[in-house]
């Protein structure tokens, strides 16, 4: 059917969680990262040293803001196709009302 736009929603839904997940792990990998390094870097002596590590705390930050930020465009996407699904089966529904209305004889 040329002219329709078909959206499968579970797929949609199972793609955001994928995705949501995916950002959840690759977080939990960066910070175990960071931890490792910053518990290097400490042991060391000198201003360098010092530098460093807060480089990397302020890139730690920088990243779990960009993660934060796309989690809530993946919610916001996601509650956003349940309104989209929502409203188009409303209008199914009101669609169907009208075609049982018309499709009943009328009686004289």
């Amino acid at each position: 059917m040329t002219g329709q736009i078909i959206i499968n929603y579970e797929e949609v839904y199972s793609k955001l969680a994928t995705l949501r997940n995916h950002i959840e792990s690759e977080v939990r990998d960066m910070n175990n990262s960071y931890r490792q390094a910053n518990f290097a870097i400490n042991r060391m002596d000198g201003r360098t040293n010092a530098l460093i590590s807060e480089t990397m705390l302020a890139n730690q930050r920088k990243s779990q803001v960009t993660a934060d930020t796309v989690t809530k465009l993946l919610m916001f996407i996601n509650d956003s196709t349940r309104q989209v699904e929502r409203g188009e089966q409303a209008i199914s529904r009101i669609f169907d009302s009208s075609m049982m209305r018309t499709a009943r004889p009328m009686r004289a």
